[in-house]
């Protein structure tokens, strides 16, 4: 709300497009080399909404497959846990030393959940995702002609973070160009 301008409007918004929201800045925040700690508690609760919505429509995550042990579930959720909750150990401490690739793969699994669960994903979760996908190219069979493999071909693990930040930069002065009426209205 404005302020001294009354009344505050109605926005509404579902719990994928909350997801959508935490992931888009979580990759803002990760390509700006913003702090972990902040970047795991943003894209965790986005991890955390998709994993629910995911129960309902089948999608699925890496990182925590159905059916996987409590204590395996138990150590992919420890950290994020620890970063919201103190009501069991307050005096607890951290290492966060390990949490800069657990984020990275937390991104990537709730990127992929956003796919599944609603069949598209910002600009951020794509330019992170070829990121992903060329810096990590063997966790992928990305064959001749695949998509995963045009991916890579972008050559965003080759560019620097303050480069693809530019990039998303300028997504966002071009999506503010494109006129907001009707759908029909755009070429």
């Amino acid at each position: 709300m404005k302020e001294g301008h009354g009344a505050m409007e109605s926005c509404w918004i579902d719990k994928t497009e909350v997801a959508r929201r935490e992931i888009a800045e979580a990759v803002r925040l990760f390509f700006a080399e913003r702090d972990p700690v902040a970047i795991h508690a943003l894209i965790g609760a986005a991890h955390d909404v998709l994993f629910d919505l995911g129960k309902a429509s089948g999608s699925l995550s890496a990182l925590k497959p159905r059916g996987t042990a409590p204590s395996t579930r138990a150590s992919v959720n420890g950290p994020y846990n620890f970063l919201k909750h103190a009501d069991r150990d307050p005096e607890g401490k951290l290492n966060i030393a390990p949490l800069g690739r657990l984020v990275q793969d937390f991104l990537m699994d709730a990127i992929q959940m956003l796919q599944q669960v609603s069949g598209d994903i910002p600009v951020e979760a794509m330019a992170y995702w070829a990121w992903y996908v060329g810096t990590y190219p063997e966790e992928f069979n990305a064959g001749k002609g695949s998509a995963l493999r045009e991916l890579q071909e972008l050559g965003l693990s080759e560019m620097s973070f303050a480069e693809i930040y530019q990039f998303l930069d300028l997504a966002d002065i071009l999506d503010s160009q494109v006129p907001q009426g009707d759908e029909a209205d755009r070429p």
